[in-house]
């Protein structure tokens, strides 16, 4: 590295130090930045939206000795992330009259689906296992546990957010239509969402009757809120729901797994990824063929159910 640019590059991580940042990770990435931008003969002083624009292209299709690219999406885009932030500090301190890195257009992210989504079945045990609550050792477990099968059956029903069930009321709810509107924080729109007529069911006895029992006497309970709670449902829930996945011997499961695992099952049991999309309330049909990739499980199979060869019983 120059000693020019090295000299920039230790003036900004002390910058973001004294911020209480780490530094370790961020000093990597731009070691990385700075060899390329060096190799490309670019002005660290002088780089344009053009050139900023090839950096990133140069570091999408690196490739290592064997072929195979060297930086995943996700990585180009911590690259791009730091060397965005770097830039931002040299116009901050009248470096340069601009950041070229803010008006580049930048690689769309991989969003690959969480290593823990539960198949059918154990989705299946694992919602029978919520659904057990009475078997809580005392009046408060079996009271949490109730409530969170009734979160669990609605989120795996609908495939809405953790923070979208903490913002509903009861007014959002039409259980004569089997909907439930909500309002997505991330496009500040309303869409409405489908019950299944299990966890219609489910609802209607809460709203009904078990509601005023699961909330009574609980402290900072919003009573405007459908579950009594706008801003630390997720962590309860996400501790309820780990700790029974330990119980039941499966790996971590959060909130989050029962929007991935709707995608997933709908699009494995042959539902249309069209209607996938409506359901999750995808604007790009790009967030939803994330469900179309397939482990190694399933390929299996595929090879023994299609494979030519399993129509003959020949031994080996």
């Amino acid at each position: 590295m120059k000693p020019e640019h090295e000299k920039i590059m230790n003036e900004y991580l002390r910058e973001i130090a004294l911020q209480g940042r780490p530094t370790m990770k961020r000093a990597s990435v731009l070691n990385i930045f700075f060899r390329y931008l060096e190799d490309a003969g670019f002005d660290l002083f002088r780089l344009t939206v053009a050139e900023a624009q090839e950096l990133q292209t140069r570091f999408a299709t690196a490739t290592r000795e064997d072929g195979t690219i060297r930086y995943s999406r996700s990585s180009v885009g911590n690259i791009i992330v730091s060397a965005t932030s770097l830039f931002e500090y040299l116009r901050k301190k009248r470096y340069l009259p601009s950041n070229p890195f803010r008006e580049i257009t930048r690689l769309r992210r991989e969003k690959p689906l969480p290593k823990n989504i539960l198949s059918e079945e154990k989705m299946d045990a694992f919602l029978r296992h919520l659904k057990e609550f009475w078997k809580g050792k005392d009046l408060i477990e079996r009271r949490g546990r109730y409530k969170a099968h009734v979160i669990a059956e609605l989120m795996y029903s609908t495939g809405m957010r953790i923070n979208e069930a903490a913002s509903l009321t009861a007014q959002d709810v039409d259980l004569l239509r089997g909907t439930v509107r909500v309002s997505d924080p991330k496009t500040r729109t309303k869409r409405d969402t489908i019950l299944n007529e299990y966890a219609s069911k489910v609802l209607r006895l809460y709203i009904d009757t078990m509601r005023s029992y699961v909330l009574f006497g609980k402290n900072g309970a919003d009573d405007t809120c459908l579950f009594g709670a706008r801003y630390n449902l997720q962590m309860w829930l996400n501790a309820l729901l780990n700790e029974a996945g330990r119980e039941l011997g499966l790996p971590k499961v959060t909130s989050h797994h029962f929007r991935h695992a709707v995608g997933y099952h709908l699009l494995r049991g042959g539902c249309d990824i069209r209607y996938i999309q409506e359901i999750l309330g995808h604007k790009a049909l790009g967030s939803t063929q994330i469900y179309t990739k397939v482990d190694k499980e399933d390929l299996k199979s595929v090879i023994d159910t299609y494979h030519p060869r399993r129509l003959y019983h020949e031994k080996p």
